[in-house]
């Protein structure tokens, strides 16, 4: 009987007969009959199946207890997709099928609890694999500081207590976020970096004791995490570069507050104004550059494929450099100084030499025209050494006196250079070019 009883389920499970005829075989069997040997056929058309619906999706998320309230924006974890095979149950049949049925459908029961017993602890590790992930990926981002990292001791990813609750994120034309940040910067040593990447990066000093950012981005995954920190007494602008297509920066900050000072940007347009520091890094790539109104130690500036302007600048040592640009500089009154532009021409004008007694100047153009137009006091003497490599030199400082005299080869210098109150000693050089010097 149990033998018949199974070759019933298994031609009902093949679709070979309908649920209807699949009990009238079963009573059949429980009162003695048997199988008919041409049963295999369905003679009706079978009803329109019945699926049964689909569970409500599983979503995941961290719980309020465990989120940093200092955080400005705390990411929540993607919800795990579905595992592959979700058991889901489907049968066929009407309410009457149904109803006749009852012992089959209780056997699926039966199998469907088996197999979910089993699928259980599969679940739970694919469960388990994607939390780790996420906290993985946290722990990435938190350890993924800049070039100057703290040391060991501290606590990664810790937010300012000082930051302010920023304003909730906008969206910006362009499908950009934006985020409004304030952050106290406190007394001391402090240094600050910030970086960005194929927009704006605009940083201006201002008499605060406060940073006031508008951080402007568009990220390329979802969870990706970007804020300014405070670290020790580091600040910095925290995020993964291949997790965001663009970070636009838009800050003022307290003109007097940091000793060191780094930006950078990458196809971006950078700007810093008003800062002083004992050393400041600039170094952009792709875009136009422009620094005024810095006082620094020691200055260093790089920039390519853009033009790159400096101006009103004061420095003890500064070296500045420009690739595949124009570069114009005016008022540097800057101790030592190399001023370098590679193909592109190079314009510097000076009122004035004020701060300093002594000026060791190198300027330098490569494949581009170099000129200068600097300033004829009573009490400032100059040294110059010309050198334009095929090409000429046109000098028309007055009262110099000239040590070599040739097209391409200069060297001058002033009458009372000795007795001078200001002196400046100037190498120049170009090729392929003109200098000229007036």
């Amino acid at each position: 009987m149990q033998n018949e009883k199974m070759m019933v389920l298994k031609m009902l499970e093949s679709g070979k007969i309908t649920t209807e005829e699949a009990s009238r075989l079963l009573q059949s069997v429980d009162a003695g009959g048997t199988v008919p040997a041409s049963t295999g056929t369905a003679s009706t058309p079978p009803p329109t199946p019945y699926t049964a619906p689909s569970p409500p999706p599983t979503s995941y998320s961290i719980p309020s207890s465990q989120q940093n309230p200092n955080s400005h924006s705390p990411a929540t974890p993607p919800s795990p997709s579905t595992p592959p095979h979700s058991p889901t149950g489907s049968y066929s049949g009407g309410s009457q099928g149904r109803s006749d049925a009852h012992s089959i459908l209780d056997d699926m029961g039966r199998r469907f609890d088996a197999f979910a017993k089993d699928w259980e602890p599969k679940l739970k590790k694919a469960t388990a694999t994607v939390a780790e992930k996420i906290v993985g990926g946290v722990d990435r981002i938190s350890k993924s500081l800049s070039d100057h990292t703290p040391p060991p001791q501290h606590t990664y990813g810790t937010p300012s207590p000082y930051a302010h609750k920023p304003k909730p994120s906008t969206t910006a034309p362009g499908g950009l976020t934006e985020k409004n940040i304030e952050m106290l910067v406190e007394p001391g040593y402090n240094e600050l970096n910030l970086s960005g990447q194929n927009g704006d990066v605009r940083i201006k000093g201002y008499n605060s004791d406060k940073i006031t950012a508008r951080i402007s981005y568009k990220a390329k995954r979802a969870g990706a995490h970007i804020e300014l920190m405070k670290l020790g007494n580091k600040y910095f602008l925290k995020y993964e570069p291949d997790d965001f297509e663009v970070v636009m920066i838009d800050a003022y900050v307290p003109e007097r507050a940091f000793s060191v000072i780094r930006l950078d940007g990458i196809n971006a347009q950078l700007d810093c104004s008003t800062m002083a520091a004992d050393e400041i890094a600039v170094s952009n790539a792709n875009g136009n550059t422009r620094l005024s109104g810095l006082a620094a130690g020691n200055l260093k500036a790089d920039s390519s494929n853009g033009r790159f302007i400096v101006s009103n600048i004061a420095a003890d040592s500064a070296v500045l450099e420009n690739v595949n640009g124009v570069m114009e500089a005016d008022e540097l009154d800057i101790s030592k100084l190399s001023l370098t532009n590679y193909n592109g021409p190079l314009s510097l004008l000076m009122s004035n030499f004020a701060r300093h007694e002594e000026y060791l100047w190198n300027v330098e153009t490569g494949n581009a025209k170099l000129n200068m137009n600097l300033p004829t006091l009573p009490d400032l003497g100059y040294h110059i050494k010309a050198h334009a490599a095929m090409s000429e030199i046109r000098l028309g400082l007055t009262g110099l006196q000239f040590l070599i005299h040739e097209p391409s080869l200069v060297e001058a210098r002033s009458v009372h250079f000795d007795k001078s109150a200001r002196r400046v000693k100037m190498a120049v050089e170009t090729s392929n070019a003109p200098l000229v010097i007036n």
